[in-house]
């Protein structure tokens, strides 16, 4: 795996020590649920907006909260992609930055175990526990979000409701 651009600054807690993750079963093949992520048309029906060809190692994509032309974005960069296995990606910058790993787990034919971890929270104590709290729930919304679409054609869109105050 190659070195992305997060920076770390000494001092602080441990980044390795406190990590968010997510996971869920689901009744798709592996294949579909790779794609759900990697295809920015379809996780754009259910997380972040798009407008890339893909994830692919080595370049930086843009990822924005909502389709208006002033909606926040934020920068991600695909550190490794195994297709139809992981995605490794950081977002943020210096103190900020961390790295999301995505497992996707064939379990049989129509089954896929999706696993979600993010690492390398900095800073003092409260504040990386806050920051590890706020992603696993975002996480967690995001998984079911997938779910949702895949096994059920439901779009559930939650990153906006989950960043409103």
């Amino acid at each position: 795996m190659s070195a992305g651009n997060c920076s770390r600054v000494e001092g602080g807690m441990d980044q390795g020590q406190i990590s968010a993750s997510a996971q869920i079963v689901i009744r798709k093949p592996v294949s579909e649920v790779y794609e759900v992520i990697a295809n920015p048309r379809t996780m754009s029906r259910f997380w972040f907006g798009r407008q890339d060809d893909g994830l692919r190692k080595g370049e930086a994509v843009t990822w924005t909260l909502g389709e208006e032309p002033d909606a926040p974005s934020f920068e991600v960069r695909i550190i490794a992609v195994d297709r139809p296995h992981s995605i490794v990606m950081e977002w943020g910058s210096g103190e900020d930055c961390t790295t999301v790993t995505w497992r996707f787990e064939d379990k049989d034919r129509e089954t896929t175990v999706l696993r979600v971890k993010e690492t390398g929270f900095s800073g003092e104590w409260q504040e990386v526990v806050s920051r590890a709290l706020d992603s696993t729930g975002g996480f967690n919304q995001v998984v079911v979000a997938a779910k949702a679409l895949l096994e059920h054609g439901a779009v559930i869109n939650v990153v906006k409701d989950h960043a409103m105050p």
